[in-house]
């Protein structure tokens, strides 16, 4: 079972994803992320600690369902930013997976291993990124 966790920073939405990625944590995820969308006025960025991901039981089908429903719900049309920070090659495959399917959209989608390349990404200092707390 995972555990999803999100608050919004300035303009980003920064989220904390652990446990284990499957269809119920990414329709929470989905869910969170569609409502935040909808009660701000400004695009909303995206940050995504995916390093306490220790299992992912998604296959292609459900991984390309979410990107073709976050394509099709996503009102605003701006470039939004989205960054996730992963520390293993696991976390780095999938979500690179869903890079991939996101390509030449509105989502602008970068992987990453250190937190100073989040921040760069996503223009922001690296120390909001850092304390965070949920």
């Amino acid at each position: 079972m995972g555990t999803y966790k999100t608050k919004i920073v300035s303009n980003i939405i920064c989220s904390q994803l652990c446990g284990e990625l499957d269809n119920s944590l990414i329709n929470e995820w989905v869910t969170t992320v569609e409502e935040q969308e909808a009660s701000s006025t400004v695009t909303l960025n995206r940050f995504y600690d995916m390093r306490g991901i220790n299992a992912v039981q998604l296959n292609f089908d459900e991984l390309w369902s979410v990107s073709q429903h976050r394509l099709s719900t996503y009102e605003s049309g701006d470039v939004t930013m989205l960054a996730f920070w992963v520390s293993t090659p696991l976390n780095y495959g999938v979500t690179r997976m869903y890079q991939s399917l996101l390509k030449d959209t509105p989502f602008k989608v970068g992987v990453f291993y250190n937190l100073d390349e989040v921040a760069g990404f996503l223009g922001v200092n690296e120390e909001i990124l850092a304390d965070i707390t949920y």
